[in-house]
């Protein structure tokens, strides 16, 4: 039976259209749910943005706190890497800024402390040298949790200072992969965002330090935004490469249009939809977190997967296991699923933590809802990355469409069409959406003979003008569904 809190969500959702965004917003504790529904309704902020953000919040509150294990030795903290997709004006950055307003609070009650201490370590410097004292008082360092523009040094130092866990959040994602180019051939940030997903130890050896900074357990959140028009940007060649994109989530709203402002009347009481999300986030970011100050190491609390939990886990994946396996041709063997468990047990484990910061559950297990809830939500953020695809490959196939036909004989193969693609610079992704949109044209320009054999109906000469149509067909179908980008590769564990 349904109360009367879970009814009224049921119906906001309704009324707010909620289902046809394929969002699982049902899947959320009853107490998130209507704080989602609130912001919608007082502050006008895009469903789809303020949940993914409260995931994003909530893994920064965890932290180093608690971990879960995923299969035997392999336990991972809650990091999740997000960017946030859409047009200007869609509202990306205003809910962005409330969610985090409780953990950017925190940081500013820290900043005043780290002030006051550095006031009193600079009356003890100057007292010490008046009086002939070799005895240094010990430097304070400041401790925050969210940076938004950094050097790779710097951040391996605030993280550093604070072993529980950092978050990047920057109002313009591109500018932290653009990043990489601001200071030097030997600029590592992305190895240390790949190092530092997978868990593994960050290291930085700096001139200035006597010390090299090492963190032995890194958990970094990254969330950002970015507009439709420079995803391109983001899916260039190295960093497909490298894999740092296939480990972002990514929110790229179905319904991409602005909602129009609708005024509240000012006799109805407003709930205090802040004072309530800063309750729930505060209880996260005071569970305890161990850290052993002689090594400045953390010894998360690990949680794991009740029975019932773990074998719908697994059996999920063995799921995505048996399709990759069931791929013949090495070329369109891809990595991006082979990412999927990492971060749907991530997400479990922020369901499970939201869940008993709500009063729904307890700490003690994954149980079967959060599993269930973090794999619901994976499938919205890779129905959300297909659409990105759509949007990035439907931008880019005109550009190259003609050198890259030009390359390839009267019969190919689909392996011959990424070889060639990447000689004019397409990602295997917009390969296989070409040859996908190539063979459903009204007067196709390819036909498949057979599985990854293709043949050139029509000469190179006539391709520019059925390609026009194609980009023409691709515009006007941005919800088609890219079934043939979405094969992926095995990897290590994540």
């Amino acid at each position: 039976m349904y109360n009367i809190q879970q009814l009224t969500n049921m119906l906001r959702s309704e009324v707010e259209h909620i289902p046809q965004t394929g969002l699982p917003l049902d899947a959320f504790p009853e107490k998130i749910r209507e704080i989602v529904l609130d912001l919608s309704r007082y502050e006008n902020f895009n469903v789809e943005y303020t949940v993914s953000i409260i995931l994003s919040a909530v893994a920064t509150a965890i932290g180093n706190s608690c971990h879960i294990r995923i299969k035997g030795e392999w336990k991972t903290a809650p990091s999740l890497y997000m960017m946030l997709v859409g047009r200007p004006g869609l509202g990306k950055t205003p809910p962005l800024g409330f969610i985090y307003k409780p953990i950017n609070e925190r940081d500013d009650r820290m900043f005043e402390k780290f002030n006051e201490e550095w006031s009193e370590y600079e009356k003890s410097m100057a007292a010490g040298n008046r009086q002939g004292d070799t005895a240094q008082p010990r430097k304070p360092c400041l401790v925050t949790t969210v940076i938004s523009d950094f050097t790779p040094e710097a951040m391996i130092s605030v993280h550093q200072n604070n072993p529980r866990g950092i978050a990047l959040v920057v109002d313009e994602i591109l500018a932290l992969f653009n990043s990489v180019k601001r200071y030097s051939s030997r600029n590592n940030l992305i190895e240390d965002l790949l190092t530092a997903y997978s868990g593994q130890p960050l290291k930085a050896v700096r001139k200035s330090e006597s010390r090299p900074a090492f963190i032995k357990t890194p958990c970094i959140n990254i969330i950002g935004s970015i507009q439709t028009n420079l995803l391109s940007e983001i899916f260039k060649a190295d960093f497909v490469a490298n894999g740092l994109t296939d480990r972002f989530l990514f929110v790229y709203p179905k319904d991409r249009k602005i909602s129009v402002w609708r005024r509240n009347d000012r006799n109805t009481g407003r709930p205090d939809i802040l004072g309530k999300w800063r309750d729930i986030l505060g209880r996260v970011l005071d569970i305890p977190c161990i850290v052993d100050e002689k090594s400045n190491t953390v010894s998360p609390l690990v949680i794991n997967m009740d029975d019932e939990a773990e074998e719908y886990f697994y059996s999920w994946y063995n799921g995505i296991i048996e399709e990759v396996n069931a791929i013949e041709d090495d070329a369109e063997v891809e990595s991006r699923k082979m990412k999927l468990n990492g971060n749907a047990a991530r997400l479990a484990l922020i369901f499970q933590i939201m869940k008993w910061a709500t009063g729904e559950g307890e700490m003690c297990n994954i149980e079967p809802d959060s599993i269930k809830a973090a794999i619901r939500m994976i499938e919205y953020y890779e129905e959300s990355y297909r659409r990105t695809q759509e949007a990035v490959i439907a931008g880019s196939i005109g550009d190259t469409k003609d050198a890259w036909l030009s390359l390839l004989g009267d019969t190919f193969t689909s392996g011959d069409a990424v070889i060639a693609g990447r000689k004019v610079e397409m990602s295997r992704r917009s390969v296989y959406y070409a040859l996908e949109q190539l063979c459903r044209l009204k007067n196709p320009v390819i036909e498949k003979v057979s599985h990854g054999v293709y043949h050139k109906i029509i000469s190179d000469a006539h391709c520019t003008i059925a390609l026009s149509d194609a980009d023409k067909s691709v515009n006007a179908a941005q919800s088609a569904k890219v079934q043939s980008a979405d094969n992926d590769n095995p990897d290590s564990h994540e």
